[in-house]
Formats: structure tokens, sequence, C-alpha cells
């Protein structure tokens, strides 16, 4: 069905706040209890405005009765009507007989949300919005969802994720690229994942983007949501696990070109170990750090354990595990210098002690134990086992 365009080029879905204040609900939903007194709904396609009094004067109002008493199935007449008497009970029959016309029709959905909203029936103007982004991708319904995410209203969304649908991963998208607190959204996302209405894959994305702008609280909340709420304060710390590199597990330095990498990294197999993580130098100057983990600790004291062994490795000083507060902070645990061990795997261990001012995150990173060694490189190689981190009495 062709819909006749009213005076507006690209418009949007909101919900407004009374007193003009449409950009601020837009862009920043700041507030978690939102007191709205209207709503206004705009479709992308095709074209319909229905936020505003453009194009809804008498003359246009009486041209399309004309149109409904020459052509009772006329939708787009009722939807267009409907919005030129916005508040009044006749705008309000109108979009019942549009909407039992044509239920799905984009318009009528919108105005559905947009009446509901005025009414403060959040759960019905979350239905028509989700089918909006279901079936018509819409980027605007998307970001409304998204704010009424940020304003605690997200619960109200779990009946629709359903098995299958994809509404949801678009507004995970609103939601992430807004600025509210992205945790608002991670009830949903758990259900979400347990409905099988959002890849695995696309909320590692999202991990992996909240890490790289340093969101770590968020990060490792969905990395909770991924891996179960009970996780070990060194994970994968036999390095027997495949790096899962966009969440909180062992990150290793960029090999690539590997032909002029300064040292390249493994996982083989070793009997009665298992995988094992092995490096092996090339005399080129080496990454710093080569190898990486941030952790979610907290104040207090920890020892760290683990397992080396050197084979015909050569460097000044050797290497050191260092535990840093936050990125290139100074350090506040480091081990003694790790260096040839004849092929034999030996111990070590050392304490740490995390201030309250540490922050966040700290990270466990392997490094050259003197820095300058790093610039002149390092040949042989060095493996890493049987890790594990405690915290111990101060």
């Amino acid at each position: 069905m062709e819909m006749t365009a009213l005076p507006a080029a690209r418009t949007r879905i909101a919900l407004c706040i009374g007193g003009g204040a449409v950009v601020a609900l837009l862009l920043a939903w700041a507030s978690v209890a939102v007191n709205l007194e209207r709503a206004c709904a705009v479709a992308d396609t095709p074209y319909l405005l229905l936020c505003g009094d453009g194009a809804s004067g008498t003359q246009h109002v009486e041209r399309l009765r004309a149109r409904i008493a020459a052509n009772p199935g006329d939708t787009a007449a009722y939807v267009q009507l409907a919005l030129a008497e916005p508040g009044s009970a006749q705008g309000a029959a109108r979009l019942t007989a549009a909407a039992r016309l044509a239920p799905a029709d984009p318009n009528v959905q919108l105005l559905k949300a947009a009446r509901a909203a005025q009414g403060e029936d959040w759960a019905a103007a979350v239905e028509p919005l989700v089918q909006l982004v279901e079936f018509r991708a819409s980027e605007q319904a998307a970001q409304v969802l998204a704010r009424l995410i940020a304003g605690n209203q997200g619960h109200l969304m779990v009946p629709h994720l359903t098995p299958g649908s994809r509404w949801f991963t678009q507004v995970l998208t609103a939601v992430s690229q807004g600025d509210a607190n992205f945790s608002a959204a991670l009830p949903l996302v758990t259900r979400a994942l347990e409905a099988e209405a959002l890849d695995p894959g696309v909320v590692r994305a999202y991990m992996g983007r909240l890490k790289a702008t340093r969101n770590w609280a968020d990060a490792y909340s969905l990395w909770l949501v991924l891996q179960g709420p009970q996780l070990p304060a060194l994970y994968n710390a036999g390095f027997d696990q495949y790096f899962d590199t966009e969440g909180f597990d062992w990150e290793v330095a960029s090999q690539s070109p590997v032909s002029r990498a300064g040292a390249v990294m493994g996982r083989p197999v070793v009997d009665k170990r298992g995988a094992v993580l092995d490096i092996r130098f090339t005399q080129r100057p080496i990454p710093v750090p080569l190898v990486r983990q941030h952790l979610f600790l907290g104040e207090g004291r920890y020892r760290l354990r683990g397992e080396f062994k050197g084979s015909q490795f050569r460097l000044e000083q050797g290497l050191a595990w260092t535990v840093r507060c936050g990125a290139n902070a100074a350090a506040v645990g480091k081990s003694e210098p790790l260096g040839d061990t004849n092929g034999d795997w030996s111990a070590f261990q050392f304490d740490f002690t995390l201030p309250r001012d540490c922050g966040l995150v700290a990270s466990l990173q392997l490094e050259t134990y003197a820095p300058y060694a790093a610039g002149l490189g390092a040949r042989g190689r060095i493996a890493f086992d049987a890790f594990s981190l405690e915290k111990v009495a101060p």
C-alpha cells in the first residue's frame, strides 16, 4: 500500500518529555525515573510525520475525511487523520480503524506506540516498537527502545525475546552507541542468550569494544554473562584453553608478520601437562608486554605461583611477570628474573599488594626484567604452565 508523504524528510521516532526536551531524551536519557507526558513517533519510511502539527489544517482534515468516505479501506488516510487529530477521541477512533484494517502497517505501529506512551503505558508502547525493529529494521525505534532500557524499562521487553527473533541485536547496538550505562542492558543480554535471541559472537564483539574504550565494568559484566558468575581470579591459568582475546583471557603481542616477529608464541601439548604457553625468540626486538591478562581483584595481598622452562634461552637479565595497576602504571609486584633452566621445569612465586587506589583493573604481564633489554632481543625458548593466583593474609 502506497502512503502519502507529508512535509517531512528523514524523520525519527521519539518519546518526548513535556516542555519540548525531545533532543535531551533522544541523545541522553540521564534520568532513571522518567516522567513522560506525551509521545511523538516519526517514521523513516514512508515519511509520515507523527510529531508536530505540520499539514494538519482544516482543509487537510476535510480532504482526508473525503478520501475515507470514498474509500473506507484507505488505511493511509485513517493514519493521517489520526495524526491530524492527535489528542481527540476522533483521532483515537481513526487509529482503531486503521489498526483493524492494517495492524502491521508501520505507521499504525508508530501511532500505537505514541498513544501508549502518551498514557505512560510502556508495555503497550514496547510491543509496536519491537515489531518495527524486527520487521522494518527501524533504527529510530531501536533508539527509543534503547532509551527505555536506560530508563529501567527493559523488563517490559523480556516477553518479546523469542528464539530466532532479531530485534534485540539492533537495540543492543543502539545501547552501545549511546551514552547510557551499558549495564542497564545486561539482564536483557542474559535473557536473550538463554532464549537464543542473541548470538554469543555479537556479545563478544561488544565486549571487545568496551574493553578497547576501557569501559571495564561493563565489559567484565558481559564476560560474566558468557562465562558464568563464578570465575577464578586468574582465567585459563594452565593455558589449556584457546585464548579468547575479546574476553578477559590471555592476550598475546601481535606476531604479524611472523617472519619479522621478535617472539613467536604457541600452545603446544606436552606429555603429562597438556597445553603450555611456549615462546620462541628470534633475536629481534621483543614487544612489551609479551603476554597480558587483565584482572578484577580488588584491594589486598595476593600470591602468584607458576612453573617455567628455559631451553637455550638467552636474554639480558631474563624475563619477569609483573603486576601493574591499570595500563602502563607503576608495577606493584614483580617476579624474580626468569631465564634458562637447561630444559627443566622450575617453580617461581611472588607476592604483590593492590592498593585501594588501583582502580577496577590490574594487569598481569610478561616483560623483560630490564626494560632496555626488549630492544636487544633474545634467542632460545621459554615455556610457562600451571599458574595459580590466590589472596593471602596481609
